[in-house]
């Protein structure tokens, strides 16, 4: 009897240890929060339903919220349904690189990681005018980048700051201007405060002072086209002089001939820097038959020197420098006018083109 006792024991104690284990391997884990990408980019959170179970479809948009970690504020997006799960799409993709976390009912839930590129982060090259010492009423940056960046909000990542303590307010035109390639920003003082008659100049005065230290700052938070942050703050130091009260001229110009025969470089000294990007473009050099030179011009850093190298060897004879009259200096007077000029005065009609003659020997 007794052996049937244990024989009816030992058979529970199995049954109980198999229905245990059966219960414990078939029991699912938690499907994970996951990433929807496109390309390179992560363009939509997938919460799983466990996340959700005491939320409605609802109150999804009250209860549930992404933000970014160590920020109060919830990124912005729109919420959509797949079966029971919550399909969370920004309105900007995610950064790369970045943690996000989960809140329902305002209780933290999970991190997520958008996980960093394997690619190099974007940096600005260069900031023109490169000096460190601008006429007060200089009219425009130009900001260039190692990558494409992302349109929109420039602003948000550019401060101008004033003798190392002010951040100027209402001081850059919110135009978003760049190149095709989108890796080259025009910033814009804004003209309304430099030209003296305007209504922005007297009530808000002009963006810069004369003798007053500068720094224009370009932060880290802004993204490239793959959604990468800069890799780091740029910072350009200026200190401001006098206006800038006449117009480029031409004749004055210092033209440095090369040899006919050789493919040595035409250098033209200016008698100022001008806009750097404008006298890459303007700029173009005709024979004496008016066949345009073939060649690579570049200006210099400083943009006061221009560099012509031709494509084949000089011909000894006449040629032309011709220049579009739009070719500014730093303060936007071109060759025609200047930029903050008195329309009550009578001005004399502008000339498409400029020429300035010079002989090859």
């Amino acid at each position: 009897m007794n052996n049937y006792r244990k024989t009816g024991f030992c058979i529970l104690c199995s049954l109980v240890f198999y229905f245990t284990f059966t219960g414990c391997t078939e029991k699912k884990d938690p499907a994970p929060i996951s990433i929807q990408w496109e390309g390179d980019k992560a363009v939509a959170i997938i919460v799983p339903e466990q996340f959700l179970s005491s939320v409605s479809k609802d109150s999804v948009k009250e209860l549930l919220h992404i933000r970014l970690a160590n920020a109060d504020q919830p990124v912005i997006g729109d919420y959509s349904f797949k079966d029971n799960d919550v399909i969370f799409k920004p309105i900007i993709a995610f950064t790369r690189g970045l943690k996000y976390h989960l809140y329902v009912r305002n209780k933290f839930v999970d991190e997520i990681e958008i996980q960093a590129a394997n690619t190099t982060a974007p940096r600005v090259v260069a900031v023109y005018p490169v000096l460190d010492t601008l006429p007060e009423n200089l009219l425009k940056f130009y900001i260039l980048f190692s990558k494409p960046m992302q349109e929109g909000d420039e602003l948000k990542h550019i401060h101008l700051i004033k003798d190392g303590r002010d951040t100027l307010p209402f001081v850059f035109l919110d135009l978003g201007l760049w190149n095709n390639e989108r890796t080259m920003l025009t910033l814009w003082l804004d003209p309304g405060r430099i030209k003296r008659e305007l209504q922005p100049n007297k009530l808000l005065g002009p963006p810069l002072i004369k003798g007053s230290y500068y720094q224009l700052l370009i932060e880290k938070d802004w993204q490239d086209a793959e959604g990468i942050l800069l890799k780091e703050n740029r910072v350009k130091f200026f200190f401001t002089s006098s206006r800038d009260g006449v117009s480029p001229d031409e004749k004055k110009w210092a033209i440095n001939t090369p040899k006919a025969g050789t493919q040595e470089q035409l250098v033209i000294k200016f008698n100022e820097p001008l806009d750097h990007v404008l006298a890459e473009r303007t700029i173009s050099i005709t024979d004496a038959g008016g066949n345009e030179v073939k060649g690579k011009l570049k200006v210099n850093d400083n943009g006061d020197i221009l560099y012509f190298s031709p494509d084949s060897e000089w011909k000894s004879g006449d040629h032309v420098l011709q220049i579009e009259s739009r070719l500014e200096d730093l303060a936007g007077n071109n060759l025609d006018r200047l930029f903050d000029v008195d329309l009550s005065k009578k001005q004399e009609a502008p000339r498409n083109i400029h020429k300035r003659q010079f002989e090859i020997r």
